[in-house]
């Protein structure tokens, strides 16, 4: 594993809530409470019918909710619809430096994989929160740097899900490794 990754997945198993600073605690659910009230402020714009719609249909199963409806299905199909209602009225919080919304990247897997993991109290969520912002804002910035085109959050914020999403269900270093690897390779590129 090349050093930079080595030390980013590391982070990623390694960081504790309570080796954090108080200004990062503070921001964590500073970050928290904006993203959530983005996503129930999005709950009432079309496209939340719509996706909560296709989900219900396209995504069967009961492991995770949709938030504001409270309707279940899959992990994969709350997260979806969750990220659109996150980003519906493009409320939710930026980051100048990358152009875009770490939270509706981040939060959305965070809450569905809560829900699959189960033992998940206020600390393990927010520190998973602050790893997502982490590694999705530095996937960020180094794709900024790459190309010279504007890139859009999809295109390093399943990164920063794969990161939460990994260390919430307490995968090994190995599975983290390929999981932010195929979300990076499978991320849109298109501005």
């Amino acid at each position: 594993m090349a050093k930079l990754t080595s030390r980013a997945i590391d982070f990623t198993l390694n960081t504790r809530w309570e080796d954090l600073p108080g200004a990062v605690k503070h921001q964590a659910k500073r970050c928290l409470m904006d993203t959530l009230g983005a996503l129930v402020a999005g709950a009432q714009t079309p496209v939340a019918k719509i996706m909560c719609k296709s989900a219900l249909e396209q995504f069967g199963g009961d492991q995770a909710r949709i938030m504001v409806s409270g309707e279940r299905t899959s992990a994969a199909g709350a997260a979806l619809v969750n990220g659109f209602l996150g980003n519906a009225l493009d409320i939710d919080d930026g980051y100048r430096n990358i152009k875009g919304h770490p939270g509706a990247c981040s939060l959305p897997p965070l809450l569905a994989v809560a829900e699959l993991a189960g033992d998940c109290d206020g600390r393990k969520f927010l520190t998973a929160l602050v790893i997502a912002y982490e590694m999705g804002i530095r996937a960020g910035v180094i794709r900024h740097a790459t190309y010279e085109t504007y890139h859009s959050s999809g295109s390093w914020g399943a990164i920063a899900g794969a990161a939460a999403a990994g260390r919430m269900l307490g995968l090994t270093a190995e599975r983290i490794v390929h999981a932010m690897g195929a979300a990076e390779y499978h991320a849109p590129i298109a501005p």
